[in-house]
């Protein structure tokens, strides 16, 4: 006998705007489903007994990708779904770039059995959500990090008490280090690659300059031709400057020039070291590639992915002098 599927609580928003005005109805008719409504505008008490948030997605009516902002901006980790009638596929992508859960395009009442399916599946399986599972993993990974340090400085300490030849002891040490700084990536990773939900007007010239400060790099060998701010998280866009200046002294050396400019739609990093491979302009980004043994192969990955959760794109090809240029487009 099949098991009866559990009643859920399921909230409306944006039917006001017009646009898919019999959804809540048709919502309402499955017996599985209790619907309440909620108004666009917020505040957003009526989720707080609601197992999932459905937005009639008619900008700019409802926008239901801003609205998905400030539900979890307000800490609803609730399954989050945009139904239009419309399609639209630049729409749709924007939005699952976004973080939402779902996106049911093309809506009509004959989909409703889709769409309730489509709620069940991610309300029993919430990480799916963009934004909730990455603040989950932050929270995991952070978790282990620093479960994880305590063992290495057992193993730390303990080395010092032994009698272990030069060579041997120095190996260990480096593992250890190695092991620590992948943790620290591991953090890193799992706290900056959510979608960016708010972001500021940030000076880049002088973001630059700090980030190449934070690395120990000479004052002398970056030239910033660049002034216009860009609209970003201040934390990140400084990671991704650090990361891709690390990159350029690791493989270029440090006495390497690099130089920060401005794009038609955005800004690049470049430098006049021995450059990429044309072949491997695609791989410096997958995760644990690289080609120095100082680096451990995640400073690129870090860096496309904190691009990726601005909204960003991040290319890498080859600079006027012939070494690597990164150009990311953010405009």
């Amino acid at each position: 006998m099949n098991e009866q599927a559990p009643e859920r609580r399921v909230a409306v928003a944006g039917t006001e705007s017009g646009g898919s005005s019999g959804l809540p109805a048709a919502l309402a008719d499955r017996s599985s489903v209790t619907v309440v409504t909620v108004d666009a505008g917020g505040p957003f008490d009526e989720l707080a007994d609601a197992d999932a948030l459905v937005v009639v997605d008619d900008p700019p009516a409802t926008d239901g990708v801003e609205m998905f902002r400030r539900v979890r901006g307000g800490d609803w980790t609730l399954p989050v779904v945009l139904v239009s009638e419309a399609v639209d596929p630049d729409r749709v992508e924007a939005a699952l770039s976004a973080g939402v859960t779902e996106y049911l395009s093309a809506w009509t009442e004959a989909r409703t059995e889709e769409l309730v399916a489509r709620i069940e599946a991610h309300v029993r399986i919430p990480a799916l959500d963009g934004i909730a599972q990455a603040e989950r993993w932050d929270a995991i990974a952070g978790s282990l990090a620093h479960d994880a340090k305590n063992p290495l400085n057992v193993v730390t300490g303990r080395l010092e008490l032994l009698d272990v030849e030069d060579t041997h002891g120095e190996a260990i040490e480096r593992s250890v280090g190695r092991v620590e700084s992948l943790l620290s990536e591991l953090s890193t990773i799992a706290s900056l690659t959510a979608p960016v939900r708010n972001t500021d007007p940030v000076d880049l010239a002088e973001s630059a300059r700090r980030a190449w400060d934070d690395i120990g790099g000479s004052a002398d060998n970056l030239r910033v031709e660049t002034a216009p701010t860009v609209q970003a998280d201040p934390d990140s866009l400084r990671l991704v400057l650090e990361r891709l200046f690390e990159n350029a002294v690791v493989h270029a050396g440090e006495d390497a020039t690099v130089t920060v400019g401005d794009t038609g739609t955005g800004f690049y990093v470049a430098d006049d070291g021995p450059g990429i491979p044309a072949e491997d302009r695609q791989r410096v980004f997958e995760q644990g590639y690289g080609t120095a043994r100082e680096g451990e192969g995640y400073g690129l990955f870090v860096a496309e992915r904190v691009a990726t959760a601005h909204g960003w794109d991040i290319v890498a090809g080859e600079s006027e002098a012939g070494g690597a240029r990164f150009d990311i487009g953010c405009r």
